[in-house]
């Protein structure tokens, strides 16, 4: 049943015919695109339609949806957030850098990062702003200040797997590989504990690949199969 499924949609894809979830991304953005046009001083409007560019991976047009947003309300931190994700999916790391940045300094206007971490739960925009920002400086070969940037994002969020996984990536980019080491080590076993099995694995993988057998192993033990305890009498 599986692979029948799975054969349909591949015929529809490549008969050019879009898939459920695009044709449902399309109706939103014909109704977002209308929405804006009668009401074109509504921000949200602008930045929901921003997202379903950036969805449907229509970079050009999120920009300028994004832009929309900031140019109708300065102050609006996540339309900045908005802007900079389609500019990373265009590849363009440094106007990407300067939109996280701008959104970044607009959320913590009020109290700073210390704020967030002390009193007010962060939001994920904000979060995923250090994150993202740690990326695309990354791309840009500024590693230093990228792996700051996933670290404050991992301050926010803690024991976050990903945000773990990617900061050892990053790490292990730059040569950092015993920095990396402890980062993969801590993200396999939190997924393990969490049943998430191929992202355990794939830290096992970076952890073989830098020789740190005893993390890997740890990581494994956490994965194998646990025997069930005996009920009889001893």
């Amino acid at each position: 049943m599986v692979r029948i499924v799975v054969g349909i949609l591949g015929a529809l894809a490549v008969w050019g015919q879009p898939l459920p979830s695009e044709a449902r991304v399309q109706e939103r953005i014909a109704k977002y695109e209308e929405l804006t046009r009668s009401n074109p001083r509504d921000v949200e409007f602008w930045h929901v339609l921003g997202g379903l560019y950036r969805e449907a991976e229509l970079w050009d047009k999120a920009i300028n949806a994004e832009t929309q947003a900031v140019q109708k309300f300065p102050k609006y931190a996540v339309a900045y957030y908005g802007r900079g994700k389609a500019r990373v999916g265009k590849e363009d790391y440094a106007g990407a850098v300067e939109d996280f940045t701008s959104s970044i300094r607009l959320y913590e206007a009020r109290g700073g990062v210390e704020m967030y971490l002390t009193i007010e739960q962060p939001s994920a925009e904000y979060i995923d702003c250090y994150r993202s920002r740690g990326v695309a400086l990354s791309h840009l070969n500024k590693y230093k200040e990228g792996i700051a940037d996933v670290s404050t994002a991992i301050k926010l969020r803690k024991d976050d797997p990903k945000l773990l996984y990617e900061r050892g990536y990053l790490e292990e980019k730059a040569g950092l590989k015993k920095d990396a080491i402890p980062d993969y080590h801590r993200a396999g076993l939190i997924y393990a504990d969490s049943f998430a099995k191929a992202s355990a694995q794939e830290c096992v993988a970076r952890l073989d690949g830098l020789g740190a057998k005893a993390e890997a192993d740890a990581v494994r033990l956490k994965l194998a199969p646990k025997t069930p305890k005996s009920d009889l009498p001893k």
